[in-house]
């Protein structure tokens, strides 16, 4: 394999997906972690949201902490569809307050939303319904998905299908599927965003994929506090961790760590619509 010099440029990263809200998950100062981030050249911050109110502390922490590149999403993962009626199998919808949040600048993506069959902290028929929601609020909005996803992918297809979620956009994070599910959710015009398993040993077929990928349909990821990458695994994840991601990611798609860097940049930022930091960054040199 080739050994590409990591020291000839600075790179300029994205974390696409994150959970950093002060005082939940683990973090306690959040303006800390934002500046570990910021120091390891993580110029874009996607923060999603999980219930109502983590989705709107997400969207004051992307307000509060804009000029670093922070940006939110806001949803109900399937963890936590039962704690929301209008997000249950009765099929009201999304909560009003919900889709209010959706109205500030910073938001940029429905989610997360899914089906987690894993834990079954919600049950399944409310969980799908949430998700129907979800891409029926992102259809209208013309804000792309995020879109969580364990030992479900099958019935995320099926409703994919049925719901047309091909009509909208975005992105498969942390995947962890099959070749066929990759081609699936490619055909559908989505990205696959990586994170830290990318990094476990044991993660060969994992890597495999993902080295087969269109170089366009790739994202990198934290799922900070979660799924830290090695060597920090099973610690406390945060967004500076990403560059870990990176470096591996690299390596197997054989590529410096700069050009996929701004490979992931350009396609976070077509998704997203949040600009490009890396075409700033050049343009300014």
């Amino acid at each position: 394999m080739e050994n590409h010099d990591r020291n000839t440029a600075r790179p300029v990263l994205a974390d696409t997906h994150c959970h950093v809200i002060e005082g939940r998950d683990g973090y306690g100062d959040a303006n800390a972690v934002f500046k570990r981030a910021s120091d390891a050249g993580v110029a874009r911050m996607l923060l999603a949201g999980s219930t109502v109110p983590t989705s709107a502390l997400a969207v004051a922490t992307a307000e509060k902490y804009a000029l670093l590149g922070v940006f939110a999403a806001v949803g109900v993962h399937p963890h936590d569809a039962a704690s929301i009626p209008s997000c249950s199998v009765e099929g009201k919808g999304i909560p009003r307050e919900l889709a209010d949040l959706a109205a500030s600048p910073r938001v940029v993506a429905i989610g997360e939303t899914g089906l987690d069959y894993h834990y079954d902290h919600s049950p399944r028929e409310q969980q799908k319904e949430a998700f129907r929601a979800h891409i029926r609020w992102s259809l209208e909005s013309g804000l792309p998905l995020v879109v969580h996803g364990r030992e479900s992918y099958g019935d995320i297809i099926a409703i994919f299908r049925e719901e047309g979620a091909s009509k909208t956009t975005g992105v498969i994070h942390c995947f962890s599927g099959t070749e066929e599910d990759a081609a699936f959710f490619l055909e559908a015009g989505y990205c696959l965003s990586f994170a830290g398993p990318l990094t476990f040993a044991r993660n060969g077929g994992l890597r495999d994929l993902f080295r087969s990928l269109p170089p366009d349909r790739i994202l990198l990821e934290t799922d900070s506090p979660w799924l830290a990458p090695v060597p920090y695994r099973g610690k406390t994840n945060e967004p500076a961790f990403v560059k870990l991601v990176y470096e591996t990611a690299a390596d197997v798609r054989n590529v410096s760590l700069e050009d996929l860097a701004r490979t992931v940049s350009a396609n976070a930022a077509r998704l997203f619509g949040w600009g490009d930091p890396c075409t700033a960054v050049e343009a300014g040199r």
